[in-house]
Order: C-alpha cells, then sequence, then structure tokens
C-alpha cells in the first residue's frame, strides 16, 4: 500500500491554484449542517474490544458498559464510557476521549468556519473535476497534512485522510439526515505505514442517535 502514499502526495504536488473562499463555504455547510447538539451510542470492533478489558467489578450490576459520544457546537464532543461503578467511572470513564480526533475530522467540527479559521494552514488543491475536489491542509511548520475528499454539489465531505510521520490514516464516511440536519453516523477507519504495512479497516457506527437544542 507504499504505492496508495505515493499517489497521494503526488497528487498534492501538482500545484492547482487553491480556492480558500471554497473552503470556507464547504466548512461552513458542515458545521451548520450539525444539530446545535446531538448524542449516540458509539459502537464498533475496537470499541468492544477495549470495552472488554474493563474488570466486571467496575461494571454497575445488571448493565453493560456502552460509549456515549456526544456533541455540543462550538463546544466539542466527548466520548465516554457508561454503566459503570462510581470507581470505575474515575477509572475508565474517558478511556476512549483519546479517539476523539477520529469523530471531530481532524479541526473541522471543532472550529468556527472563517477565514481567520484556516489561516495558519498552507492550502492546496490536488485535483478538481466538475463533481468532486480534493484539498490538501497542512498546518505550518509541521509536517503533518489533511487530505479532503469533497462533493461539490452537496458539499459533504467524503473522504478526511491525515498524513502523518511514515503513516497515513484514511477515514471514509457516511452520513444520515436526521430532522433538518446531517450527521456522520459511519466511520470507515484505516491506518496505512509507509513501509507498506496497514491494519485491517476499523469500523465505528453511531446508534440511537439523539438531536438535542
Amino acid at each position: 500500500m507504499r504505492r496508495v502514499i505515493v499517489f497521494l502526495l503526488g497528487i498534492v504536488s501538482l500545484g492547482f491554484s487553491a480556492d480558500r473562499a471554497f473552503l470556507i463555504k464547504f466548512h461552513r455547510a458542515l458545521v451548520d449542517g450539525l444539530p446545535p447538539s446531538f448524542e449516540a451510542e458509539l459502537q464498533g470492533g475496537p470499541i468492544e474490544k477495549k470495552l472488554a478489558s474493563i474488570p466486571k467489578d467496575m461494571v454497575q450490576s445488571g448493565r453493560k458498559a456502552r460509549v456515549r459520544i456526544s456533541y455540543k457546537k462550538n463546544q466539542g464532543m466527548k466520548l465516554e464510557v457508561v454503566g459503570l461503578t462510581e470507581e470505575g467511572q474515575e477509572l475508565y470513564g474517558d478511556i476512549f476521549q483519546p479517539y476523539v480526533k477520529v469523530f471531530t475530522l481532524g479541526p473541522l467540527l471543532l472550529s468556527a468556519p472563517t477565514e481567520k479559521t484556516w489561516e495558519n494552514y498552507t492550502m492546496t488543491t490536488a485535483a478538481e473535476d466538475d463533481r468532486s475536489v480534493i484539498l490538501s491542509l497542512s498546518p505550518k511548520n509541521t509536517a503533518n497534512e489533511y487530505i479532503l475528499f469533497i462533493d461539490k454539489t452537496t458539499l459533504r465531505l467524503q473522504r478526511l485522510d491525515f498524513k502523518g510521520s511514515g503513516f497515513l490514516t484514511s477515514t471514509i464516511l457516511k452520513f444520515t439526515q436526521k430532522d433538518n440536519y446531517w450527521i456522520p453516523e459511519v466511520f470507515l477507519n484505516k491506518t496505512i505505514m509507509e513501509d507498506g504495512t496497514e491494519n485491517l479497516p476499523d469500523r465505528y457506527q453511531l446508534v440511537n442517535i439523539k438531536v438535542g437544542k
């Protein structure tokens, strides 16, 4: 899979002109499409495996440990294990919080969609046709890179890649409509190392989504 990374690096270097106004328009559509808040249960293979590692005496009698994901616009996202005893909550309640970057889509859901948001990023239009565009966003003074695959018609994010030192993490997204809002429901996540090794795709899904005000 090293060729995948090389290909992505190749298209990023083509040097098409960047359209920062389009980026802000897309970002605003993404954030405005979300409700003021929502909660859901987060499920997936890695979730179940990690939950199974919590000692049984840390789970409330008659209950099952679950992961609750909650989002509030302009405040952020939280991943919390529920169904635990008081001691279990203290020890294991926040063990999934490091995963939050996957579900906030990098900086996209944690920032306001303005020109100032992106002033510390170098932006390049990597590829574009009538229906889609691929944008590269690199925080200045770092070697990291976000690669956004965007449907130009719906202004919906289809895929988000993050390239770090020696690896690339790719996340394919599926959105669901709740009322008049669009919420990312399914995340297919895969990491490819520069030496060609890769993990099996992880599938995360939000279930029992409840929209708040």
